[in-house]
């Protein structure tokens, strides 16, 4: 690392000031200028060693000090075999201020060592007898996998001779050779391969997988394991998988590429956040570099920045993590650098979204028919609502301003709403410092007309690492941080799209001057950039440091540390107005005054691990893998807020403008710690027997003193059979993988805990008592507590797994099955006795028993026709359900109920009423059970069964229903294509059975709700097989038989869906393939959500957060472009 980065890197530490939130975001400018002079800084150092000069003058001077002394003097890296260099041989040196190349030619003169120059590095071999010496003639080329990924330092050497290269960060090499040469290509876990020269001057080269060597490194709690030697149930996805993705953040591109992973989206609002379980359990715990972190910094990363993410789902994964781990872990592992060519990639993705389900909109014709009609329905005149000549008017619009015909999507709406999205990194080696710079931006506009709803978030990286290879000490030094900024209407952008939704045709949205009309919750109005703001910016900037020492003297130990600071803050500011409305003549529509509100937070974290680590190999077939973990972590924040109202104006959006007599504040802090022990020991005899124990020996503040501790272990055991010798006797061609395993442990769980629930309190209330004539704050008891009851409850898991590889690993697969026990959830009866005891009962652990299962499946097959052809496809599968052993809140009345009781039951979706459909005669009208509300039936009303029999419909006809609307059973099914510089691919995302429920709006009786043309299908004469009840005049008709909660209204939600399609084209490939400056030229079209299959689809989005209404689910189109230098 040059000395100008050094100390920017020291300045940047140094100013950071973790408490004033001004500082805070002074630091994140700073931070982000000073990356970017490093970049410049590492750009022209390394230009400057091309021309490097070097003084060494010393007789007898070892090969490794000679390389070191180069390399501590320039910007060039050495590349070698060991097995090939002796590093012990003695060169001859006197050279001062002598470029690098002379300083070689002379140092290896009488050597049998031949050297070789690449971009950034030095190329060293062994000369051998009979080397080639004829004229040569250039030569280049790619190596890449048979999925299409470049390989990074592979070798390629001329057969029988010392000519060779070694690839760059592209994959690309190029070489002098002679004529009639035979290129040897090779490269660690790949097979060696051959190629004739000839007349060919540009080569694609393509190294299959050894599978003797193959063996993916998966990320893990505390460590890393392969794929081949894991055995607990862990899914790991890459990162180039989830990289140029429409979504706006990382979780929305996890969706149906895992399984065990359920995603569901929470509608399409700028800035909205996808929900995420793990095998249907609670929100998971985010790991990010070996930091417990957030769901807001996993969701706010930026996908280019992720090498890979693991999924953690069970006892012998999650143990290590203690408590917070139970419902599962996402582990995320972002980029570092490495050594090899410097390496600049910026991409650009532009995109643009609009609903995937808009129903039409009825126009004001239809409309007021529709209203005729519901009188006639109910007994009235043919034009009893809008006379004949009124519905001309309508139709003809001769006037426009007494009976409009207001499209409320056009005046609302755009058509599209754009998203932009830039990333710049830059990785590479200054001299041993290996580095990964990395800036984003992400820009997300709204559908709304006005700039009034819009998300942007800004990343920054920095992960730094060097090896003293002296001492075995490997240190890094990590920075990162994002800012975002969220500015929403002071009214909600959900309800203003459901006044969008709701608002009739015949709805006045302007006045004849281009004021806003009066009318009631108008959405033009509330989306009206005088109507106020409600703005919520946050930020974080985290930085990491840490160290692992592989101890000289006793072969196979390593220590470690690592020392972790957080500081995080937001600021929100709400200022609700309301943009004016005026009457037709001209008066201005009286509303209450502005106010303002104003809300900050700041926050501080540390966390810090001291680790000792112990890998070995005895015999050649006993290997120990062992890890003690010491962990501790404090946090503490503070938040603020305080509010005015009676503004003359919002031209002044400042507290002080503010009536004073109006003004209000208030705050609090909060604080909290963790201490932990963690040990992991893992035993395998030859590849063939495993087993694993860990354990986490957790402490919370949560508890009292006395109850904090737990203790959390669990086992793992694997046997793989292909490596057993009776297996290897039976000469199986086509199996390559066959593993059993399975895992057992408790996990504790403090989910649901009161803060400092074990504490007795007084609660502090604002005037409450009146002492001479004055108001002022008085206390009262808080809740009981019960210390000794308050503790961890714990959760059992146990899991079966097999992992299995045929034909030479193209095709791969595992499939679990898990078995989750949950006991002792907390409890609080405050319904029963709140009102006699005056106060709660205390928070404490129940009798609960709870249960869970389910299966896991994934398949995957790969492979190539031809050299230029490759593709891969790949299915995954996740089902699940729950049931309650024991459930101590479960009134003894519905435990009785065999049809209503949740307890022994697995999910349903509600206890409703059964509909039989419509009624269509009066005879059934008179033959059939009714609620005893309903004594105004009418034909085209619901009818319900009386499933007890006793002649009437009431709450024991209730019985359980379908399935939630959380899908219990997911599957994806991804495909890449790739021939050439095309490659395509795709991922087809789907759900069972799910049940969705119409909306309040579409179920009420008033034809007034009829907004939409579906709604159209309601029960008429001429229309007795309809959709919907009939449509009256009047709520609640028929004692609101109707409204009624029943199967009627439920719908089947299952979906299957295009999630996402890709096609791009590398022009790189082979119309820029002679442009040297260039290392990729991408170009991309992207689309997700692009079709659907489902039974909802005419009506709502099956992803849509609630058919009640708000933003909707968005389908994207995307173009975007890659490149690198």
């Amino acid at each position: 690392m040059s000395k100008v980065m050094k100390k920017n890197l020291l300045l940047l530490f140094n100013r950071v000031n973790y408490i004033e939130f001004k500082h805070t975001i002074r630091i994140m400018k700073i931070t982000t200028v000073l990356t970017l002079i490093a970049i410049f800084q590492l750009s022209a150092t390394a230009l400057h060693s091309q021309n490097a000069k070097v003084s060494i003058s010393k007789n007898n001077l070892p090969l490794k000090e000679f390389i070191h002394e180069i390399e501590k003097q320039t910007d060039y890296l050495f590349m070698y075999s060991e097995k090939e260099i002796d590093l012990q041989e003695q060169v001859q040196v006197k050279a001062k201020n002598k470029p690098v190349s002379e300083v070689l030619e002379e140092a290896f003169a009488d050597s049998q060592i031949k050297y070789n120059f690449n971009e950034g590095y030095i190329s060293l071999r062994k000369a051998e007898k009979g080397s080639i010496n004829q004229e040569k003639r250039k030569i280049s080329g790619i190596v890449k996998e048979t999925t299409g990924t470049p390989i990074i330092g592979a070798n390629v050497v001329v057969k029988g001779t010392t000519i060779g290269s070694v690839t760059d960060i592209d994959g690309r090499f190029t070489l002098d050779v002679p004529a009639n040469a035979t290129l040897t290509i090779s490269y660690i876990g790949y097979l060696a391969q051959e190629i004739a020269v000839g007349n060919k001057s540009d080569f694609s080269i393509l190294l299959k997988e050894d599978s003797e060597t193959l063996d993916e490194i998966i990320i893990i709690g505390y460590g890393t394991t392969s794929a081949k030697k894991i055995v607990s149930a862990v899914t790991s996805v890459k990162g180039e998988t989830l990289q140029d993705l429409p979504f706006p953040n990382i979780a929305s591109t996890l969706q149906g590429r895992a399984s065990g992973v359920i995603i569901q989206n929470q509608g399409g609002e700028p800035g909205s956040e996808p929900k995420i379980s793990i095998r249907g359990g609670g929100d998971p715990l985010y790991v990010i570099d070996g930091i417990i972190t957030t769901d807001w910094e996993f969701k706010t990363l930026n996908s280019e920045d992720i090498e890979s993410i693991s999924i953690l789902k069970d006892a012998a994964s999650l143990a290590v993590y203690g408590s917070r781990a139970a419902d599962g872990i996402v582990l995320v592992k972002t980029k570092e650098g490495r050594k090899g060519k410097r390496s600049i990639v910026y991409s650009f993705n532009a995109q643009y979204s609009q609903p995937t389900v808009l129903p039409k909109k009825l126009d004001a014709y239809t409309y007021a028919d529709v209203q005729n009609q519901a009188a006639i329905a109910d007994g009235y005149g043919e034009y009893h609502q809008f006379s004949k000549d009124e519905m001309d008017v309508i139709r003809n619009q001769s006037d426009p301003y007494l009976y409009p015909n207001t499209d409320w999507y056009s005046l609302g709406l755009k058509n599209f709403a754009p998203e932009y999205r830039h990333s710049l990194s830059m990785t590479g080696n200054q001299k041993d410092v290996n580095y990964y710079l990395s800036l984003g931006l992400f820009d997300q506009g709204s559908l709304y007309t006005s700039d009034a709803l819009n998300y942007s978030r800004y990343n920054l990286r920095s992960n730094v690492n060097t090896t003293f290879e002296e001492i075995g000490l490997k240190v890094a030094f990590n920075i990162n941080a994002a800012m975002e900024k969220k500015k929403y209407p002071s009214f909600a952008a959900n309800e203003i799209w459901d006044h969008l939704n709701a608002k009739s045709p015949l709805d006045l949205a302007y006045n004849e001057d281009g004021t806003l009309s009066t009318v009631s919750d108008n959405p033009l109005m509330e989306m009206d950039e005088r109507s106020g703001y409600d703005k919520n910016n946050g930020m974080y900037l985290n930085t990491q440091f840490v160290a692992d020492w592989a101890v000289p003297w006793v072969k196979g130990l390593s220590l470690g540390s690592m020392f972790y600071y957080r500081v995080n803050s937001s600021h929100l500011k709400k200022l609700s107005a309301r943009a004016p409305q005026y009457g037709k003549d001209g008066t201005q529509l009286e509303v209450t005054k502005p106010s303002l509100k104003e809300e900050a937070y700041f926050g501080e974290s540390y966390q810090f691990e001291l680790s000792a680590a112990f890998q070995r190999t005895f015999a050649s077939v006993h290997s120990i893998d062992a890890k003690a973990v010491f962990t501790v972590a404090e946090n503490t924040g503070h938040n603020f807020w305080a509010s005015r109202r009676d503004y003359l104006s919002t031209t002044v959006d400042q507290l002080f403008a503010g009536s004073s007599t109006t003004m209000q504040n208030a705050g609090n802090s909060e604080e909290g710690g963790r201490m932990g022990l963690v040990g992991r020991l893992k035993y395998d005899f030859a590849n063939r027997y495993y087993i694993e124990g860990s354990f986490r020996y957790d402490g919370s503040d949560n508890f009292a003193p006395g109850h904090r501790w737990g203790f959390f272990p669990s086992v793992a055991l694997g046997w793989d059979i292909t490596e057993e010798p009776f297996f290897k006797n039976l000469t199986p061609r086509n199996i390559d993988l066959l593993k059993l395993r399975g895992s057992y442990g408790q996990m504790g769980t403090e989910t649901g805990v009161n803060r400092f629930g074990y504490l007795s309190t007084y609660n502090m209330v604002e005037n409450a008592i009146c002492i001479g004539g004055q108001l002022v704050s008085g206390f009262n008891e808080g809740g009981l507590t019960s210390p000794e009851l308050l503790s961890w409850y714990t959760r059992n898991s146990l899991n079966y797994g097999i992992d299995v590889a045929f034909f030479n690993y193209r095709l791969k697969g595992s499939a679990d099955y898990f078995f989750y026990v949950t006991k002792g959830g907390l409890v609080s009866p405050e319904d029963r006795y709140t009102t006699p005891l005056g106060t709660k009962l205390p928070q404490i652990k129940s009798n609960n028993e709870h249960r869970r299962e389910g299966f896991e499946l994934s398949m995957r097959w790969n492979d190539n026709i031809g050299s230029d052809f490759h593709y891969e496809i790949g299915t995954n599968m996740t089902y699940y359900n729950n049931l309650y052993v024991v459930k101590q809140e479960e009134a003894l009345s519905t435990l009785m109920n065999p049809y209503k009781r949740s307890t022994h039951q697995t999910d349903y979706y509600k206890v409703i009423l059964i509909d039989n459909g419509l009624y269509q005669s009066p005879e059934q009208i008179l033959g059939v059970p009714r609620r005893l509300a309903s004594s105004e039936t009418k034909l085209g009303d619901i009818v319900y069964q009386d499933l007890n029999g006793d002649g009437k419909i009431d709450a024991e006809d209730q019985i359980r229903y379908g399935m939630p609307t959380a899908p219990h059973f997911t599957y994806g099914v991804d495909f890449v294509f790739s021939y050439k510089g095309f490659s395509l691919s795709g991922l087809l995302y789907g759900t069972g059975k799910r049940n969705m429920e119409f909306g309040v709006n579409t179920k009420k009786d008033e034809s007034v709700h009829v907004k939409n043309e579906y709604q159209l299908d309601y029960w008429r004469e001429d229309n007795r097989d309809a959709l919907f009840p009939r449509k009256s005049l009047s709520s609640g008709v028929n004692g609101g038989n109707n409204q009624v909660e029943s199967s009627f209204w439920v719908k089947n939600a299952s979906f299957l869906r295009l999630k996402n399609l890709s096609l791009s084209y590398d022009f790189k490939y082979k119309l820029l393939k002679n442009a040297n400056w260039l290392s990729m030229c991408r170009v991309n079209l992207t689309g997700s959500n692009l079709f659907t299959i489902s039974g909802v689809s005419d009506y709502f989005d099956p992803e849509t957060t609630s058919t009640n209404g708000g933003y909707p689910v968005q389908r994207v189109y995307s173009v975007g472009v890659t490149v690198g230098f």
